[in-house]
């Protein structure tokens, strides 16, 4: 290494205690986390805390709650037990019933009861008719019954009987006797006590044929007129009986209504379903007389089909309790896993029998929304949006506050058949959706009532700034996961292992992730590994351990991939200089695993008028932010050569050996250092690999995966042998993301690797090429002997080259 080198390195290099942050188990004022109290409280997210509680206490119309975060943030479990707090706090909902309309079977009734009364309501129902069919049998069957109905009858009968001879008197003085029964009575003429033939009849004069058939007609018209009396006395006598039943039954089981009535004075609706059932009962006695109808199936259906009700016909006195809050401490807290228009709203549902499907008033059930009344629904849009009608559904809810529980063939449309047609259901509930940022926005830009009806956004992070205090609150969390799964406690070495953990899936020194899935895993497998190896508690080692094993589990890839480097079967040079050719470095994300790997990157220059060509482009490899990346190089050859002439180059960037997409900026700034090492003719060390973005301007800017992309080099040098010359460049802003191995640390302090941090392309060009970059001059020009005086010698030379091959001047070309 040469006196510049040396001199450079220095400037440049990244102190080993700077390459990660180190939590001392000193701070940690415990032995274990058994010592400590489980956590209550919820750890960094205060935004959306605060929003949560705005939102939940706001009664107002349309402020409902969409809780924005990615997975694995606890955004659904951080929900629920923030809900549940506040919902302890408010007051117990009403039972929700459905109830036979006695006027329009097929429009059942729903009424609010308090709860509790719902159950209480249905056991008094049932019992009331367990009554019924005993008392009313037991009444209608009784002496004093008996007697009164068989005096009616009798005197119904008398007074029949007493017409019908009346009839007959009048008859016989006219000589006419009256033959037939109820359904045709004829008037026959008589001779000497016998009836007259119709030969007699025959036989006699026109005059006396005449007389007779006149006094047939009057005879007839008393018959009609006896006839038409009994049949209105028939009627009346029918009448009395039923009154009598009535009386009876009321007299009977009148006292098991106004037992009823009594109890729930304080509810109208009941009370007005009570008369209702009262009349229902008196208009219908026959039912309670008539013995189970097992042998009457089909007989029993179709009744029920016609009127609404199941096979028992007593069925509609039942009480349909769809909401049961007697067992509720507070309002409801629904998590609908699976929010389909049927679990949401509630059905109908339908029974089969004789091939025939049938239903009533007790098969409608209630969805989430309803049996969350009064309380708070809890919903995942990923699983709402999908699900045919729900979201629909759902708004409208919101919009009406109401819920109509009915098929949703019916409700667009679909089918048109006649069935029932519950009462809606008034519905107060607060919704909560969890979702993504990015459906926020596309809802909240294409779905018109959506900002009307979720007006708090609740941003859950996934990171916070890391202080004393959070630290206790993560030591606090390992507690209660701890004693709640029944897991090892961990040591202050183990905690503080996780809390370097948790830095390092945020790549950030000052902060630690807020994603507790993933460090709850960590948690329970670093419990397995202690106790696997007898531990009583869990370690730093077992945390490590935990770690290790999960990143094997998934890095089979990247094993292959080194392999693949190892035996040169993708080109990767550790070693020694090459013009126009570098290491840069990227990411692969397997979803659970991120790692990182070296990629050659190459740069050819020629004359011509095409610019800057990406190859990557050219072959539909390249996505639209490494294609802006490209294009900022051109904007940054063009302000720094363009001033005296046109720049007439074709340069051509290839990522070599890449068969996949290419996104990101992050090799923006290696694409450059290869364009002008291949203008400049400065060779550049394969020894360094190098990530960042750079801007027209030569500034360096901070990347992702930094950590990633170092072990990933790292471990390629490796492969080739460490020799003290390797290293890696990175933007001077992201030193702060630097949670490195230890093995890579190591490496450092032994001088084996490096860490440039550089806040300019000027500065990664000295170091890379160990020629100074130049600095503009005076005149406008750069050194000589510098980087950019080499870049603008050739870039003239090439101008001059255009010149003399055209005879006319050609016209400025902007770097495509």
């Amino acid at each position: 290494m040469t006196d510049k080198n040396i001199s450079l390195h220095d400037q440049f290099s990244v102190k080993p205690e700077d390459l990660r942050y180190r939590c001392d188990p000193g701070l940690l004022e415990f032995e274990s986390t058994e010592e400590l109290e489980p956590l209550e409280e919820v750890i960094g997210q205060d935004r959306a805390v605060r929003s949560l509680e705005f939102g939940l206490s706001m009664q107002s119309f349309g402020y409902n709650i969409y809780a924005a975060g990615p997975p694995g943030t606890g955004k659904k479990s951080l929900l629920k037990t923030f809900v549940e707090r506040l919902a302890a706090k408010k007051p117990v909902p009403p039972d929700i019933v459905f109830l036979h309309n006695f006027s329009d079977p097929d429009n059942p009734r729903a009424i609010k009861v308090p709860a509790g009364i719902g159950n209480e309501f249905n056991r008094d129902m049932e019992e009331l008719v367990e009554g019924l069919r005993q008392e009313i049998p037991k009444a209608l069957q009784s002496e004093d019954y008996e007697k009164r109905r068989t005096e009616l009858i009798e005197k119904f009968q008398l007074k029949r009987a007493q017409l019908i001879e009346s009839v007959q008197v009048r008859a016989r003085k006219k000589n006419l006797a009256l033959k037939g029964d109820g359904a045709q009575i004829l008037a026959v003429p008589v001779v000497n006590g016998e009836e007259m033939t119709p030969e007699q009849f025959e036989r006699l004069s026109e005059e006396e044929q005449g007389r007779i058939r006149e006094q047939q007609k009057e005879i007839s018209e008393e018959i009609q007129d006896a006839y038409r009396e009994i049949r209105e006395l028939q009627q009346r006598t029918q009448e009395h009986l039923k009154d009598l039943d009535r009386r009876i039954a009321l007299i009977a089981a009148g006292h098991l209504l106004s037992n009823l009535r009594n109890k729930y004075i304080q509810l109208p609706e009941i009370l007005d379903y009570l008369k209702a059932v009262q009349q229902n009962v008196l208009d219908n006695l026959s039912d309670f007389l008539q013995p189970e109808r097992e042998g009457q199936p089909m007989q029993a259906l179709m009744m029920g089909l016609r009127t609404g009700d199941r096979p028992d016909a007593l069925s509609r006195y039942r009480v349909n309790v769809i909401v049961d809050n007697s067992r509720q401490k507070g309002a409801p807290v629904v998590i609908e896993s699976h929010p389909t228009y049927r679990n949401l709203i509630g059905c109908i549902e339908r029974e089969a029998a004789m091939g025939t499907l049938y239903t009533n008033f007790t098969m409608i059930r209630a969805g989430s929304i309803l049996k969350a009344n009064g309380g708070f629904l809890i919903v995942d849009i990923a699983d709402l949006l999908p699900s045919p009608f729900a979201w629909e559904s759902l708004k409208r809810v919101i919009q009406n506050c109401e819920v109509k529980i009915e098929d949703v063939s019916e409700q667009y449309g679909l089918v048109a058949t006649a069935g029932l047609r519950p009462q809606p259901v008034s519905a107060q509930v607060k919704v909560v959706i969890i979702g993504n940022p990015h459906l926020y926005g596309l809802l909240y830009s294409l779905d018109e009532d959506f900002q009307k009806l979720f007006k708090v956004k609740s941003d859950f992070d996934v990171m916070m700034k890391r202080d004393h205090h959070r630290i206790g609150q993560y030591a606090h969390y390992v507690r209660r996961l701890c004693e709640g799964e029944k897991l090892l406690h961990f040591d202050r070495g183990a905690v503080a292992g996780l809390i370097e953990y948790s830095a390092r899936i945020v790549s950030d020194q000052n902060r630690l992730s807020l994603r507790f899935s993933e460090i709850a895993d960590i948690i329970r497998e670093a419990s397995y590994w202690a106790s696997r190896n007898g531990g009583k508690l869990v370690g730093r080692s077992d945390v490590e351990r935990a770690i290790e094993e999960r990143n094997y589990r998934s890095n089979l890839l990247e094993e292959r991939l080194q392999e693949m480097i190892d035996e040169k079967h993708i080109l990767i040079d550790a070693a020694g200089e090459k013009v126009g050719q570098i290491n840069g470095l990227s990411i692969y994300s397997l979803g659970d695993y991120t790692f990182g790997k070296p990629t050659r990157i190459t740069a050819q220059i020629s004359v011509g008028d095409k610019g800057v060509v990406n190859i990557e482009r050219e072959a539909h490899l390249s996505g639209n932010i490494h294609d802006k990346g490209v294009l900022i190089l051109s904007g940054y050859l063009h302000g720094k050569y363009g001033n005296r002439h046109p720049l007439a180059l074709n340069a051509s960037i290839c990522f070599e050996q890449s068969y996949a997409g290419v996104d990101g900026d992050s090799a923006s700034s290696t694409e450059l250092y290869a364009v002008l090492s291949s203008l400049s003719g400065a060779p550049l060390r394969q020894s360094i690999a190098v990530t960042s973005s750079v801007n027209q301007l030569g500034t360096v800017q901070p990347i992702g995966g930094v950590n990633e992309k170092i072990e990933g080099f790292f471990t390629t040098c490796k492969l080739h042998q460490l020799t003290g010359e390797q290293g890696v460049l990175i933007p001077r802003q992201n030193i702060r993301n630097l949670m490195l191995k230890d093995e890579v640390i190591e490496a450092v302090r032994e001088g084996k690797f490096h860490i440039y941090a550089i806040s300019t392309i000027d500065e990664g060009l000295e170091i890379l090429t160990g020629v100074p970059a130049g600095a503009l001059q005076a005149d406008g020009t750069y050194p000589p002997d510098s980087i950019h005086g080499r870049v603008q010698k050739r870039l003239d030379e090439i101008w001059e080259e255009v010149q003399h091959r055209l005879p006319t001047v050609v016209s400025a070309q902007s770097v495509q």
